[in-house]
């Protein structure tokens, strides 16, 4: 049995539905996906995730994405920060390119040896198809790494900013469809 959770003491969530729009994620599907067409993605993270930063765009969608993103973190925080780096990518995953999902496991923490930066990190669900388990198609997040006994799925919202500590290591959920998952990631690193 998954443990599922909409929110907890880790994860907040932050509905920017009255801005964003599912015309929004179409933008930003169709957009992710040339990028991925022309070959700029890697290959290994999961397979497809672009390579550009996706907040230095210059179509308007991108500047949505960007202060929703920071906005949620400032609330995530409960104060403003001085932002010392900012990036964004998209990646898809369907049952058509099989990985083994052992190896997705990561974190975005950036060690700063220093102690003067903190690193948050952001899921938004672009596109999720239908699948026959809605609720693992999100993301696994696993508190207790590497020992994997205290695992989570994050269940998938539209039009809703996800926001985490960085050193939290997850994976892709899982899809059981063809159809391709389109997920919007980011960090920022800010001051202490």
């Amino acid at each position: 049995m998954h443990k599922i959770v909409i929110t907890n003491e880790y994860i907040d969530q932050y509905d920017f539905s009255s801005l964003i729009t599912n015309e929004d994620n179409e933008q930003i599907k169709a957009i992710s996906k040339k990028i991925i067409d022309s070959g700029e993605y890697f290959t290994n993270s999961p397979k497809f995730q672009t390579k550009q930063n996706l907040f230095s765009r210059p179509e308007a969608v991108w500047l949505k994405m960007r202060q929703s993103f920071v906005y949620s973190c400032f609330m995530f925080l409960k104060r403003e920060v001085r932002i010392k780096n900012i990036m964004s990518w998209v990646f898809m995953t369907s049952n058509k390119d099989v990985e083994d999902r052992d190896k997705l496991w990561h974190h975005h923490h950036i060690n700063d040896n220093n102690g003067t930066t903190g690193t948050l990190s952001g899921i938004w669900y672009v596109y999720i198809p239908i699948t026959s388990n809605p609720d693992l198609t999100g993301t696994e997040f696993a508190m207790d790494w590497p020992e994997m006994k205290d695992t989570f799925f994050l269940k998938p919202n539209q039009l809703t900013w996800n926001v985490y500590p960085s050193k939290i290591w997850h994976r892709p959920g899982i899809t059981d469809s063809d159809e391709y998952r389109f997920v919007f990631a980011a960090d920022m690193e800010y001051y202490l």
